[in-house]
């Protein structure tokens, strides 16, 4: 069961660019994308002893992360289903030649020169997974050849999902984001072989967004 091109309507390069300047104009937005920076940072920064400074971007979007994975002195394979988003992350102005950028899909194993990562960073992506099998197979994905996994997941324990079941109700929608109690997170994780190192809340009881460090188990 497959559904990942549904998570990304980007069909062009223009559509992607007029979504990289409109998605977070307004203040709350704004503030989320600090703090998503700030977690980020703080994440990658885990002590992990078999880091070779080489990691994964998946979905790497328009490159909003390429600036602090630089500042980190990493090596980034950027890898997107959308070739709209690939073509707009590579035109950023310090995209360096060790770097590189190319179309790939979560749910199959990554292009040959990402291989040798051992770091994966996942954004904004399992809310658009909605059946428990394609999480795992994602999160095997990213996890391959023992990579430490930095990702993001809505969890449902947060005003956030009531919020969102609220007013889909009111509009007669179904909800487009999938949230995931902690106990079905936690078993998808281990089914893939991976352990959770570390647990953050984007803003704890608030919103859904829950930032986690995964290990090989």
């Amino acid at each position: 069961m497959r559904q990942a091109n549904s998570t990304r309507p980007f069909k062009h390069a223009g559509a992607g660019r007029d979504y990289a300047q409109r998605r977070y104009r307004g203040f709350f937005q704004r503030l989320v994308a600090w703090r998503e920076q700030r977690l980020a940072a703080r994440l990658l920064a885990h002590p992990h002893a078999g880091c070779n400074g080489h990691i994964v971007d998946l979905p790497c979007g328009y490159g909003r992360f390429y600036p602090l994975l630089k500042q980190m002195n990493l090596k980034v394979s950027a890898m997107d289903q959308s070739q709209a988003m690939v073509d707009i992350y590579r035109e950023h102005a310090d995209f360096t030649a060790a770097d590189h950028a190319e179309r790939a899909d979560v749910l199959e194993p990554l292009p040959a020169r990402a291989s040798a990562a051992t770091r994966a960073l996942c954004v904004r992506l399992f809310q658009h997974l909605h059946h428990p099998e394609l999480r795992i197979q994602a999160l095997r994905t990213l996890g391959a050849n023992r990579r430490q996994i930095v990702m993001t997941y809505y969890d449902d324990g947060s005003l956030h999902y009531w919020n969102k079941r609220l007013l889909m109700r009111l509009k007669g929608k179904k909800v487009r984001v999938k949230m995931i109690p902690r106990r079905d997170f936690e078993s998808e994780v281990a089914q893939a072989g991976l352990r959770i190192v570390k647990r953050i809340k984007l803003f704890p009881g608030v919103h859904a967004q829950t930032w986690v460090l995964l290990a090989p188990a």
